[in-house]
């Protein structure tokens, strides 16, 4: 059993990740979605990347209950905070992303995230940062609370935070140059994700978005 501290009476959707699938996170999408497509593999198994454990998501769930939403993970392993980052690595980004819309592919451009909430760990400490997307540059940010327990991270806000979205994915970022601010857009090149899920949600068309709670 994975440990996903969800309290009794709130409403949740929950995601399960495949074990191990660490540097083969994205599809060909040529080939129709992450059911048809083929692998990208952007590591070898015998990495310093590929065995960080605790970029390996194993659940992510988003939780609704009495005006607050909490936005989970359970990864392979705990944080090992006492031994850095892995090499060549500047920042672990784990992120939560929201949609207004579910049911465009993103090449449709009406897709596009309006609140991304982050955890990240710069080999030091952790933060948290929720990014508002929806008045222009720079964006809004503000810092909820979060824990990290062991394996299990959460993230928590008031739900009037991230009103009106329709859905939501997560992914595991790592930046290997300076991370790029969060106010800001991402950059190409200097970060990638070295997992993402891989269960097609249920109004997804490419990317595995999940319906809200």
């Amino acid at each position: 059993m994975l440990a996903m501290p969800v309290s009794a009476g709130a409403k949740t959707v929950t995601v399960t990740d495949r074990e191990g699938d660490m540097g083969k996170p994205i599809y060909s999408g040529d080939q129709g979605s992450h059911e048809f497509g083929d692998p990208y593999s952007w590591c070898s198994g015998n990495c310093p990347l590929a065995n960080a454990d605790y970029l390996d998501m194993l659940t992510q769930w988003v939780s609704i209950k009495s005006g607050e939403i909490t936005m989970g993970m359970t990864v392979a392993s705990p944080v090992p905070t006492d031994s850095g980052l892995p090499q060549g690595v500047t920042e672990v980004r784990w992120a939560w992303y929201f949609y207004p819309s579910i049911e465009m592919p993103i090449s449709g451009g009406s897709n596009a995230d309006i609140y991304a909430v982050y955890l990240t760990w710069n080999g030091v400490e952790f933060s948290a940062v929720l990014v508002d997307r929806t008045n222009g540059l720079p964006f809004a940010l503000t810092y909820p609370d979060f824990t990290v327990d062991g394996n299990v991270m959460t993230v928590t806000t008031s739900l009037a935070n991230i009103p009106v979205v329709a859905g939501w994915f997560c992914t595991t970022i790592i930046c290997r140059d300076h991370p790029w601010p969060l106010d800001q857009y991402a950059p190409w090149g200097g970060w990638f994700n070295p997992d993402l899920t891989d269960v097609k949600g249920p109004l997804a068309i490419y990317w595995p978005w999940q319906a809200m709670p």
